[in-house]
């Protein structure tokens, strides 16, 4: 759901901004994200990390996201900050040796070549990281 939400904003922004100049410029795009999780409430844990691949789209979601009503009816604030490891690069050699206690890859954070702009074209995701089975983390999540 969060990679179908950026998606959307992306490509949505991309068709404002080729609106505007005329031209197809696509600065609105992400080439990290990782949404961790936990097995025990099958929730994710209520942050994730994303990366842009151009300043102006951090800025723009900051605006457009803190405008959203993301949780109707919900007590639960959204809050964006920025994270003390940036950029893909430092991302992807943070969690590289990581070893994630889950169940599949599905769970893994991931890299995108080309970056994910929104516009639907193939885009090749990379695992980063490894992860290992336990017997909880199974049990966990076939539980209903």
């Amino acid at each position: 759901m969060l990679m179908q939400f950026l998606d959307e904003h992306c490509l949505l922004e991309n068709q404002k901004a080729r609106d505007s100049n005329g031209e197809n410029i696509h600065i609105f795009a992400y080439d990290f994200l990782y949404l961790p999780m936990d097995f025990k409430s099958k929730m994710n844990k209520g942050y994730a990390f994303v990366n842009f691949t151009d300043e102006r789209t951090v800025w723009n979601f900051f605006e457009v996201f803190d405008k959203l009503n993301v949780f109707p009816g919900s007590t639960w604030a959204v809050k964006i900050v920025t994270a003390k490891i940036q950029g893909k690069e430092a991302l992807v050699n943070h969690f590289k040796n990581t070893r994630f206690v889950c169940e599949s890859e599905e769970f893994l954070p991931v890299q995108f070549s080309p970056p994910r702009d929104g516009s639907g074209e193939s885009v090749q995701m990379i695992t980063v990281g490894e992860y290992k089975v336990t017997p909880s983390c199974s049990d966990i999540l076939k539980k209903p």
